[in-house]
């Protein structure tokens, strides 16, 4: 039970005493310490709501909640509860600035909960739409990405995550995009969503449903993802997908981009993407070592953050 507390005695008037008894995942209810707010996002199989965390002192923190069903009505509902138990699994032991913190899990019969830090700041994506539409109103530069200064800052965070997954925690994230990049409140950058996240030793499934899992978004995908029907546990796939948040970051748009699926495949299957000649020598040179078609001629994140730019 919750201590009581100004704060405490604010929240309970979300719910009404006569009301009749709501399902856990509601607004107003109580999961452990926490109690459940709006809604603020919807995920493939989950509902994400902004929650109260009540600590001892009667202080009120809001947080992020990811809530799935136990029962998804998905004909693969037992895989999507394998995946689960696996992303909480990894995700709980992770702690570096720019990984978005777990802080906690419930799980009850009809709902497991996944408690997070509130990022604010929304996604990458949007943040890059909002910069460079401002930059566009104002000025009369073609350039449609931010400035190098700008990007490198961003781009320095995010690979700092990357680096902390692969080098010292052994872990491959496998949807990294922008999207999945999250800006807290004081300006920090956070890789999140490890839905898909496995060990990067791992041996492939042998279980034939999770052969065909391959996930993560095809404009990010890289080459050796595409060739192989299996979810791949390389760490130089992730690099690829971080050399498209770089070039977005730059250009304001990705680098592998086609309505028709087949010619987007080839694309990157080549590796074929404009040159971003209003980039910097050294940036250029740094998407082209992320860009390498072959995995082992591509430079691993250690190198990516050593790299002149």
């Amino acid at each position: 039970s919750l201590p009581y507390s100004p704060a405490v005695a604010f929240l309970s008037n979300f719910v009404e005493v006569t009301a009749p008894r709501m399902a856990p995942d509601e607004e107003g209810e109580q999961v452990g310490d926490f109690i459940m707010g709006k809604v603020i996002g919807h995920g493939g199989f989950s509902l994400v709501r902004e929650a109260f965390a009540i600590h001892l002192d009667g202080m009120v923190a809001r947080v992020a909640v990811k809530i799935v069903k136990t029962q998804t009505g998905l004909t693969d509902n037992d895989r999507v509860q394998r995946m689960l138990d696996k992303e909480i699994a990894i995700w709980s032991r992770l702690t570096h600035p720019n990984v978005l913190p777990f802080l906690a899990v419930e799980k009850l019969p009809t709902d497991t909960f996944v408690f997070c830090e509130l990022c604010t700041g929304g996604h990458l994506l949007d943040y890059i739409t909002r910069e460079t539409s401002a930059a566009a109103s104002s000025t009369a530069s073609t350039s449609t990405g931010l400035d190098e200064d700008h990007a490198r800052r961003i781009f320095n965070q995010v690979a700092e995550a990357v680096r902390y997954l692969h080098e010292e925690r052994r872990i491959v994230h496998r949807d990294i995009k922008l999207e999945n990049i999250l800006q807290h409140e004081d300006g920090t950058w956070k890789i999140c969503d490890f839905g898909l996240a496995d060990t990067s030793s791992a041996m492939m499934e042998e279980d034939e449903e999770e052969e065909d899992m391959v996930g993560g978004s095809l404009a990010y995908c890289s080459p050796e993802q595409l060739r192989s029907q299996k979810p791949l546990r390389c760490p130089s796939s992730d690099v690829w997908s971080l050399g498209v948040v770089l070039y977005a970051l730059l250009t304001g748009r990705l680098p592998f981009q086609d309505e028709y699926e087949p010619r987007l495949q080839h694309q990157i299957l080549n590796g074929r993407y404009e040159d971003p000649t209003e980039c910097s020598a050294e940036a250029r040179d740094l998407l082209r070592h992320m860009f390498r078609s072959k995995p082992d001629d591509r430079w691993k994140i250690g190198q990516v953050m050593d790299s002149p730019w």
